[in-house]
């Protein structure tokens, strides 16, 4: 497959995108919790351990995560790691997503390989980018992604599942 084709954005995930502002945790959390069934119902996602975790200082949330893992059918796994921005309104906390890290893995016959990566780890929203990999699991390169391109969580979870799809039927035979 071409280095160019391997590098274009991310087909759409025929879900609606989430919204890239300010939302009520507990809001959040439904939502999230939400898509993971709907996931779940339609058979992509075998496996969610996904998990909030919060800090409270004299019970007002002073940080919020999501961190865990999704197995799709397919043996692909997603690993997320998300921290949330956190501010009160009203008396109501929300959040925003400040850190974004989905690492996405599907096996190859007795081998586990690396098939995407979305993160900002090195700086804010802006230095939003995506690791690209080849077949084998190698990196061919990085390319900037603009938020407002990153594809929601379960458009993730169903690029992973295309991904450990495409791989699982590629078999002993591979590339």
């Amino acid at each position: 497959m071409r280095l160019a084709r391997r590098l274009r954005q991310p087909e759409g995930s025929g879900s609606n995108r989430w919204p890239r502002e300010w939302i009520a945790y507990e809001r959040y959390r439904i939502v999230h919790e939400s898509n993971v069934a709907a996931l779940i119902a339609e058979g992509v996602v075998i496996d969610d351990d996904t998990q909030f975790s919060d800090t409270r200082h004299r019970g007002e949330l002073t940080q919020a995560f999501l961190r865990g893992a999704i197995t799709t059918a397919s043996g692909g796994v997603l690993h997320v790691n998300k921290r949330l921005a956190v501010r009160t309104r009203r008396g109501r906390p929300q959040v925003l997503t400040a850190l974004y890290n989905y690492h996405g893995l599907a096996r190859k016959v007795d081998r586990l390989l690396d098939v995407l990566r979305y993160d900002n780890a090195h700086g804010d929203t802006g230095t939003l980018h995506r690791h690209v990999y080849d077949d084998e699991g190698r990196e061919l390169g990085t390319e900037p992604v603009a938020l407002e391109r990153l594809p929601p969580l379960d458009g993730v979870v169903r690029e992973v599942e295309r991904h450990a799809r495409r791989l699982r039927g590629r078999g002993a035979g591979g590339a």
